[in-house]
C-alpha cells in the first residue's frame, strides 16, 4: 500500500474516495500537484458527465479551491446529530463545507458558480432544498431566471430540480419564483419532467395555504391539467373492498382543490373535478341525498358543490377540510343562510368529536360566529356542553374561555341562555380563569352563574372549586357555595379539607380585620355622628356575623378530624395557621404543641407558620428568630422571607424589608415568591416622600417585572394594576398609567364596574389635558381613548 500511495492521484477512484477535502492539496496527509494532479483527481472523483477542466482553467486559485469544495457535493452527507441537538437548527445559518464554498464563489464570481457542470448544480438544488437552505436555492433559482445559468437544458434541469424537492410544510422557494420556474417548464413543454408527487405536492402547498395570494391562481391554472389528469386513474372500489377502502392523498388534495376553485371564481374547472370525483366514486351517493331547504338567493352553484363536499369529506372522516370549507363559506357569504347554518351546526357536532389540537381553534372560531350570529342561531347546549368537554381534553383553556366570554355578553343573554361547563370541565374552567389567565371577571360571574342555576359540581372537585372562589376574593360566593355542600351525605369531602377551610378562614380574616378598622376609625365631623352610629352598628353586626362564620370553618374542620392524637401532621400545621390568621396565636402554638408532645419532628413549614404568627404582630422579632435559624444551621427558604418581608412592608419597615431582600440573596434566595413581589411593588410605587425620579424608576422596574412574569402569577391581578396606575397618574404620565390599565385591568375585570370606570375617567382626562398641552401626539391621544371608549375633544 506504501508503494502504491504516490501512484494513487494518477488512478481513476471512486467517487467516495474524493468525499475526503482536499484542502491544501494533500490527501492523507502527502502533498500532491496544485495544476495537473488537483485537476485529474477532481475530475476522476466526478461522474462521466462532469466536466470541470474548462472551468478550472480560467478560475483563479482561490476559485479553483471553492469549485473542488463545491464538487464534494455528490457525496456529503449531514452530520449525524441526536435529532433534538440545537446543531440540527443552526445548519441553516452554519453552512455546511460544500454549501458555505458555493455561496462564497458565488459571491465573488456568479457567473463562474452558474457555470458548474450540470450534475453539480442538480446535486446543489436538491440537497439545499431537502435539508432547508433557503439562500442557496433562492441563489440557484434566481440564476435560472436571470439566464446566468445558460442553455435550455441547463435551465429546465435545474428548475425540474428545485420544484421536485419542495416537500417541506412550508417551501423555501416563494410563490413568484415557484410560477416562474412553471412557466419556464410549461413554456418548454417539460411540465412532464415533474412526477405526479411533485405536482401533488404544489398543490397541496397552494390549498393548505388559509390565506390569499395572487400568485395561487396562476400555479394552479399551470399545475391543475396534470393534476386532474392522475386522478382519473384512481378509481374507489366497489362491493365488500369499498368497506376497508381509504382514499390516496390525491383525493384528500382534490376536496381541497376544488373549494380553492370556488374561491378563485374558476367554477367551470372546479365543475369538472368535481365531476371527476364523482365518476371515480370518491364523492358517495349519500352525499347527493341529504338536501337543505336554502332559499332561491341562496341557491347557488358554490353552496350546493360545498356542502355536497363537507358531505363527502364527513364520509371519509376528514372533519378537518370540512371545517375549512364550511368556515370559508361563511366568511364569504354575503348574507346569512339557514341551509349554511344547518351545515355549519352538523359539521360542527361531528368535527368537535374528533378535532384535534391543531384543528380545534377553528372549532373555537365557527361556534363563537354561531353563538355571536345576530340571525337568531342557536347553538344546541349539548354541543356547547361537549366544546368545553373537549377543551379540557386538548387542555385549550383560551378556547373555552373564549366560548364562555361570547355567551356572557349581554346581547347574547338577551337572546338566550346558554348553559355552563357540566363536571369536571366546569371546575376545570375555574381553575383556568383563576390562576391561568386570571380573568377576575370571567370567574366571578361563573361563580355567582353555579350559585344562581344551582349547577351540580363533583364531589371530588367541590373542596378546590370553592377554594378557588375563596383565594381570589369571591367570599359572598365562596360562603354560599360552603353552606350549600357542608351538609349531606357527601359533606366531609368539604368539611374535612384543609386547603379549602385555611382559604376560607384567611379571606375572612381579612374581612374581620378590615371592618374592624372601619369600626374603630373615630369619625370627622360632629354632623356626621348620628349616621355614623348606625353605620357602626351595622359594621358591629357584621363583625359578628363574620366571627360566627369563621369559627363554624374552623369549628367543622377540627370536628370531622376527631381526636388530636389522631390528627395528621398536615392538618395539626393547617389548624395552626387558622388559629393565628384569626388573631387566636396560644390556640395555634398549642396545634404545634401537640406535634412536639407527639416526637413529631417539627419541619420548615411548621417554622413558617410560627413566624408569621410573630411577623404579623412584630416583623423586627421575628427576624431575630430568622438570624437564629440561620446560626443553627436550619435554612430559610423563599416563603419564610416572604412571610416577613410581606409583614415589614405592612408595618411600614422598608429598611427591614431591604435588609432581608439582601438577605435573602446571600442566602441564594433569589426567587421571591409573587405575593411578595406584589407586595414590594406595591410599597415600591406607594412610597410616601420618596423624589419622583425615584417614583419613576420604580414604576419602570415594576413594569419590567409584569412584562417579564408569569401572566397566571399574583402579581398579575388589577389590584396590582390599581396601585399602578394611580402611581402613575400623580406622576403625570398617562401613557405609563394607560399601559398598567391595559396590561392588568381591562380584560380582567368586568367594564362597568365602579373602579375601572373611575380609572378610565381619569386616564382620560390627563390624556386630554396633555395633549392640550402639546405635551402628548394627538395620534397617541385619540389611540388611548379609543382603546378606553372614552370620548374627549383634544384641540
Amino acid at each position: 500500500m506504501l508503494l502504491c500511495r504516490r501512484l494513487l492521484p494518477q488512478v481513476h477512484t471512486p467517487i467516495r474516495v474524493y468525499a475526503q477535502l482536499l484542502i491544501g492539496s494533500r490527501i492523507h496527509g502527502k502533498a500532491i500537484s496544485r495544476s495537473r494532479h488537483a485537476n485529474i483527481t477532481v475530475h476522476n472523483a466526478l461522474p462521466e458527465d462532469v466536466d470541470l477542466a474548462p472551468v478550472l482553467h480560467r478560475a483563479s486559485r482561490v476559485e479553483k479551491k471553492l469549485l473542488e469544495r463545491v464538487s464534494c457535493i455528490s457525496t456529503w452527507l449531514p452530520p449525524r446529530v441526536p435529532k433534538k441537538s440545537a446543531q440540527v437548527e443552526k445548519m441553516v445559518e452554519a453552512l455546511p463545507n460544500p454549501f458555505a464554498a458555493y455561496t462564497e464563489l458565488r459571491a465573488q464570481n456568479r457567473t463562474l458558480a452558474a457555470s458548474l457542470s450540470l450534475p453539480i448544480l442538480v446535486a446543489l438544488s436538491e440537497k439545499a432544498t431537502k435539508h432547508g437552505l433557503s439562500t442557496i436555492v433562492d441563489g440557484i433559482a434566481t440564476d435560472v431566471l436571470d439566464g446566468i445559468i445558460t442553455t435550455s437544458k441547463r435551465q429546465l434541469r435545474v428548475a425540474t430540480a428545485l420544484l421536485s424537492a419542495t416537500h417541506h410544510d412550508s417551501p423555501i422557494i416563494d410563490k413568484q419564483k415557484i410560477h416562474s420556474l412553471l412557466i419556464l417548464l410549461h413554456q418548454s413543454h417539460a411540465l412532464s419532467e415533474l412526477s405526479s408527487a411533485n405536482i401533488s405536492t404544489l398543490v397541496k402547498y397552494i390549498v393548505d395555504n388559509p390565506g390569499t395570494d395572487p400568485y395561487d391562481a396562476k400555479i394552479i391554472d399551470i399545475l391543475l391539467p396534470l393534476f386532474h389528469q392522475s386522478l382519473t386513474n384512481q378509481s374507489a372500489p366497489k362491493g365488500s373492498k369499498s368497506m376497508s377502502y381509504r382514499p390516496p392523498g390525491d383525493v384528500f388534495i382534490a376536496f381541497g382543490l376544488i373549494h380553492k376553485l370556488l374561491v378563485f371564481d374558476r367554477d367551470r374547472h372546479a365543475l369538472r373535478l368535481f365531476q371527476t370525483l364523482t365518476e371515480t366514486c370518491h364523492i358517495p351517493v349519500e352525499a347527493f341525498t341529504e338536501v337543505y331547504h336554502t332559499s332561491a338567493k341562496d341557491n347557488n352553484f358554490a353552496f350546493v358543490i360545498r356542502s355536497t363536499l363537507v358531505r363527502a369529506c364527513l364520509h371519509w372522516g376528514w372533519y378537518h377540510r370540512a371545517l375549512d370549507i364550511v368556515v370559508t363559506a361563511i366568511r364569504t357569504q354575503v348574507s346569512s343562510d339557514v341551509a349554511l347554518t344547518e351545515l355549519a351546526l352538523s359539521t360542527l357536532h361531528l368535527a368537535l368529536h374528533n378535532a384535534s389540537t391543531n384543528h380545534f381553534k377553528q372549532c373555537t372560531w365557527l361556534i363563537c360566529h354561531l353563538v355571536n350570529s345576530a340571525s337568531g342561531v342557536i347553538v344546541p347546549d349539548s354541543m356547547v356542553r361537549l366544546f368545553y368537554e373537549k377543551a379540557m381534553h386538548l387542555q385549550d383553556g383560551p378556547s373555552a374561555e373564549i366560548l364562555y366570554r361570547d355567551t356572557q355578553s349581554p346581547r347574547v343573554i338577551r337572546r338566550i341562555k346558554y348553559p355552563l361547563p357540566r363536571g369536571y370541565s366546569l371546575t376545570w374552567l375555574m381553575n383556568h380563569l383563576t390562576i391561568t389567565s386570571r380573568n377576575v371577571h370571567l370567574a366571578r360571574t361563573l361563580a355567582k352563574q353555579v350559585i344562581d342555576e344551582m349547577e351540580p359540581i363533583p364531589v371530588q372537585d367541590r373542596a378546590h372549586f370553592i377554594a378557588l372562589t375563596a383565594s381570589h376574593g369571591f367570599s359572598s360566593s365562596a360562603r354560599t357555595l360552603w353552606e350549600r355542600y357542608s351538609v349531606g351525605r357527601d359533606r366531609e369531602a368539604v368539611l374535612g379539607n384543609a386547603s379549602l377551610m385555611l382559604r376560607m378562614v384567611s379571606i375572612f380574616s381579612k374581612l374581620i380585620f378590615r371592618t374592624t378598622a372601619e369600626i374603630e376609625e373615630p369619625t370627622s365631623r360632629q354632623d356626621e355622628a348620628s349616621s355614623s352610629t348606625a353605620s357602626t352598628l351595622e359594621r358591629q353586626k357584621l363583625l359578628e356575623d363574620l366571627l360566627q362564620f369563621a369559627e363554624l370553618v374552623v369549628g367543622a374542620f377540627r370536628m370531622s378530624k376527631g381526636s388530636l392524637d389522631e390528627t395528621s401532621h398536615y392538618d395539626l400545621s393547617t389548624l395552626a395557621r387558622a388559629y393565628i390568621a384569626l388573631g387566636r396565636v396560644s390556640e395555634g402554638l398549642d396545634m404545634l404543641k401537640v406535634l412536639l408532645q407527639r416526637y413529631e419532628i417539627p419541619d420548615l413549614y411548621d417554622i413558617n407558620i410560627a413566624l408569621s404568627a410573630m411577623a404579623e404582630l412584630h416583623p423586627k422579632k421575628a427576624v431575630g428568630i430568622l438570624k437564629k435559624m440561620v446560626g443553627r444551621g436550619i435554612r430559610p427558604d423563599a416563603v419564610t422571607f416572604g412571610t416577613i418581608i410581606h409583614h415589614a412592608i405592612l408595618h411600614g419597615e422598608m429598611r427591614l424589608a431591604g435588609y432581608l431582600i439582601g438577605r435573602a440573596k446571600e442566602l441564594g434566595c433569589d426567587e421571591l415568591s409573587a405575593k411578595t413581589t406584589a407586595s414590594l411593588i406595591r410599597a415600591s410605587v406607594n412610597a410616601d416622600g420618596a423624589p419622583k425620579s425615584v417614583l419613576k424608576e420604580n414604576l419602570q422596574r415594576a413594569w419590567e417585572i409584569i412584562q417579564s412574569g408569569d401572566v397566571s402569577s399574583v402579581v398579575h391581578t388589577p389590584n396590582t394594576g390599581k396601585y399602578c396606575i394611580f402611581a402613575s397618574l400623580r406622576l403625570d404620565d398617562p401613557v405609563m398609567a394607560f399601559k398598567f390599565w391595559e396590561a392588568l385591568v381591562k380584560e380582567k375585570t368586568e367594564w362597568g364596574d365602579g373602579k375601572q370606570v373611575f380609572q378610565r375617567r381619569l386616564i382620560a382626562n390627563m390624556i386630554q389635558r396633555q395633549c392640550q398641552e402639546g405635551a402628548l401626539s394627538r395620534s397617541r391621544g385619540r389611540e388611548m381613548l379609543a382603546q378606553l371608549k372614552e370620548r374627549r375633544v383634544l384641540l
